[in-house]
């Protein structure tokens, strides 16, 4: 094309081959879109026939239409653009010559920087000609030319600073509005109640680690956070990095139709735990409520993959992860475990931060709650790193008496299933509120944590 030839000979900042990298990992994969869109402008890219296709793609994307090399033909020819940016082939070869759709937030940066650069020649060639001509007092010019390089800063920043009062315009309409519907809790609802008296529910942007020892309960207690706040019209993923979608959907069964797992496990049901399983696979059906299954995913994966969610689903108020230990940070290596633990988890407040939404992050706890006297845990055991306490805007440890009353150490108790337990909420950390424990229900053959009577005396 001739304004590839143009590039070469003039030796303009561009890059033609990072330009067709990012649009054919775009093609290929909606999560390199969701990588780029966020700090690429159409007006970044060198070639017009680039620009058109990228802006296409993002167009889309925001509609939350599946991108894939017919529908994106299909755009275009709707915008009578097809021919300009060279038809099917041309699209077929940019998706053909993107090797590695992951590299699309390099390539990406890369066509950025070019872009910063042709900015900045324009802008230097516009100060020369105006010193040139003379007819403006050196000033003028100086002002004009520290004005227009600064206009190109602030295209490639982010996000800019906000004035205090814009702040706090903000914050009297939040509290407005909370007082127009008083009752209702600010954040994602628990089905907790003494839970989310004290934490007002899971706030957005908030990281909530929830915290304890294998067998205790912590992905029971998450499965059944993330069924109400779906019930209640929350939109919510879940990351289950241990235990299969097919296990977790039994449990989900369980504990919403109240029928044992063991009876699901080994399909000893009778009629009316068939018309439990069926009632409850339909209240199912209206939810926004998705798994995702991924050995050793990375942050950046799972934040493309919650990006995906929230444009599909038109939102995203809830993610639950299962669990940080058996996460990697993919390709990125650290001297040791305790750095990779500590990177993990900011990378997960980020990921909370930026896409507006709660996060509940599992993670296990050390040996210490078993070596003390009342077994109970502290912020010190949060396994592997003290950076996970400080990124942490909620900490709650799970406590259960009679995970204690076995034989061994490390293994569970063979308790009853019929009995009365409950399950001590230790809310142990809250960065803009109080703490406190809150006694729950605890009901092993159905993998359900209940609200306990009114009148329930804490004893601690």
């Amino acid at each position: 094309m001739d304004e590839e030839r143009e590039v070469r000979q003039q030796k303009i900042p561009a890059d033609i081959e990072a330009e067709k990298a990012v649009l054919g990992a775009m093609l290929k994969s909606p999560d390199a879109v969701a990588d780029v869109i966020d700090f690429l402008r159409a007006d970044d890219f060198y070639m017009t026939e680039h620009r058109e296709i990228y802006k296409v793609m993002t167009d889309m994307f925001r509609r939350s239409v599946a991108i894939d090399l017919t529908t994106v033909f299909s755009e275009l020819k709707t915008r009578q653009t097809a021919e300009l940016v060279g038809g099917l082939s041309y699209l077929g070869r940019l998706m053909d010559d993107a090797i590695v759709f992951s590299n699309a937030k390099y390539y990406a940066a890369t066509v950025a920087d070019k872009s910063k650069m042709r900015q900045l020649i324009s802008e230097a060639d516009a100060i020369k000609d105006a010193a040139y001509s003379e007819e403006l007092p050196p000033e003028d010019i100086l002002d004009n030319a520290e004005q227009r390089i600064m206009e190109i800063a602030h295209k490639t920043q982010r996000q800019n600073y906000v004035d205090i009062n814009e702040v706090l315009v903000s914050n009297i309409k939040e509290i407005q509005e909370l007082e127009k519907n008083k009752g209702r809790l600010p954040g994602v609802p628990t089905g907790f109640k003494k839970v989310d008296e004290i934490l007002g529910g899971l706030q957005k942007t908030d990281l909530i680690i929830l915290a304890a020892r294998p067998g205790v309960g912590k992905t029971a207690f998450a499965l059944n956070v993330a069924e109400h706040a779906a019930s209640v019209g929350k939109k919510v993923m879940i990351f289950s990095l241990e235990m299969s979608k097919e296990q977790l959907g039994q449990r989900m069964l369980s504990m919403t139709a109240c029928v044992p797992m063991e009876n699901i496990r080994n399909g000893n049901l009778s009629h009316a735990d068939w018309d439990s399983i069926s009632d409850a696979q339909d209240s199912f059906e209206a939810v926004d409520l998705a798994i995702d299954e991924t050995s050793s995913i990375s942050p950046s994966e799972m934040k493309n993959k919650c990006r995906r969610f929230k444009a599909e689903r038109g939102g995203l108020d809830l993610v639950i992860v299962d669990y940080l230990q058996l996460m990697s940070l993919g390709g990125n290596k650290t001297e040791s475990r305790e750095k990779e633990i500590a990177a993990l988890s900011r990378s997960i407040k980020i990921m909370a931060k930026e896409l507006g939404c709660a996060v509940v992050l599992l993670s296990q706890l050390s040996r210490g709650p078993e070596q003390r006297a009342g077994h109970k845990p502290q912020l010190s055991d949060l396994r592997d790193s003290g950076a996970i306490e400080q990124d942490a805007d909620v900490v709650i440890f799970l406590r259960r008496d009679d995970y204690y009353e076995s034989d061994t150490e490390d293994a569970p108790a063979n308790v009853d299933p019929n009995a009365g337990l409950t399950c001590q909420v230790n809310i142990a950390k809250h960065r803009n509120g109080a703490t406190g424990v809150v006694t729950l229900a605890w009901v092993p053959r159905y993998t359900k944590f209940g609200n306990l009577a009114a009148n329930y005396q804490e004893e601690y």
